[in-house]
């Protein structure tokens, strides 16, 4: 699984690893320069990454429409998902929709999965 999250010019960097370590606190994230930009990436192969995002979702009874995006996005051999850094500061995991493009920009995180479905229930269940 890889995360990554733009850091935006007018973004306090601290602030931004904050939130992302708030969803994904298994995670080790490191900021890289691309292109006059500047990402914080994280990588990990533990499904056990995913569980504060599988809580969430859980608690604020979200995962319909959760299982519904994550559907959409699925294709074969990957799962992938965008989710909102403006919840996240918050320590919420909102996944946004493909139309949906905040102006602060959004995690993305990116699953290499031999079954997306079986794992879209395991997040969703």
């Amino acid at each position: 699984m890889s995360i990554r999250a733009e850091v935006k010019p007018t973004e306090d960097e601290e602030k931004l690893l904050k939130a992302v370590k708030k969803i994904f606190p298994e995670v080790d994230f490191r900021l890289v320069e691309m292109h006059d930009r500047r990402f914080f990436i994280g990588e990990s192969s533990e499904l056990s990454s995913l569980k504060y995002v599988k809580e969430n979702w859980r608690r604020r009874r979200v995962r319909s429409t959760a299982a519904r995006l994550l559907r959409e996005a699925a294709r074969p051999g990957i799962l992938y998902m965008r989710l909102s850094k403006q919840a996240a500061y918050v320590g919420v995991a909102s996944i946004l929709d493909f139309d949906e493009e905040p102006a602060v920009g959004s995690i993305e995180v990116e699953i290499e999965t031999s079954d997306p479905e079986e794992l879209i229930k395991w997040l969703t269940s």
